[in-house]
């Protein structure tokens, strides 16, 4: 991984860090297909989070948010916001270029008095990819974070997984044909400059060889 991807990993994680309570929980889903991959971040807050959350939303001061308060918040992120997103999700370290073809979010809850009770968001992002991710040897790297309480990556049924780094409670299994790997985000480790680094991040390998070290690893997949 080039030092430029490795900075805006980390400039990513350190961003978003401070949501990373008991008061927030996320869960993430990945589709990977041909030639796109669909990403939905779930994101829940409560208790004090959601009453910050809240409080940012209330751009009149008055203590009630709006509607349309929600509906601007939402405007805004969408104009000014959605390019961080081409960070978090890296194909070949970033040398397979992602574009984002669609983005989507919907807050729901937040309406009312500014308070502590639950506030959800949903982000449906959606990358195109330049050439076939289901043959050939990639790289799919996901950020990931500390409160991330669940991760479900689908991949095509013809796509051959190599290595599986970054998750943990690792579970693989097939769903409708394609094949499922789930778990909690978790740290992943390698080597930079021939020194250790750590990550929250998720790193799967694919490749075209039919054998691999240790099929153990990845009992479900094979």
């Amino acid at each position: 991984m080039s030092q430029k991807i490795l900075l805006i990993s980390l400039i990513l994680i350190l961003s978003s860090i401070s949501l990373s309570s008991a008061d927030a929980t996320f869960t993430n889903e990945l589709q990977v297909h041909d030639t796109s991959i669909d990403f939905t971040i779930n994101e829940m807050y409560t208790g004090i989070d959601a009453e910050a959350f809240r409080l940012g939303l209330d751009s009149d001061n008055n203590s009630i948010v709006s509607q349309k308060e929600v509906e601007s918040f939402v405007d805004e992120f969408k104009r000014n916001s959605t390019g961080q997103y081409l960070g978090y999700v890296l194909i070949d370290d970033g040398n397979t270029v992602l574009s984002l073809d669609s983005f989507d979010m919907q807050v729901s809850g937040a309406e009312g008095n500014v308070n502590t009770s639950q506030i959800k968001v949903t982000t449906n992002i959606i990358y195109g990819a330049p050439e076939s991710l289901k043959s050939g040897t990639h790289s799919i790297w996901v950020i990931g974070h500390p409160a991330i309480e669940k991760m479900s990556i689908y991949l095509p049924s013809e796509m051959l997984v190599t290595d599986i780094d970054g998750i943990d409670e690792l579970q693989t299994s097939c769903d409708s044909g394609r094949q499922l790997i789930e778990g909690r985000s978790g740290i992943r480790s390698f080597i930079v400059d021939g020194r250790q680094t750590f990550e929250y991040a998720v790193m799967i390998e694919t490749g075209k060889s039919k054998f691999i070290a240790d099929l153990s690893r990845f009992p479900s997949l094979f």
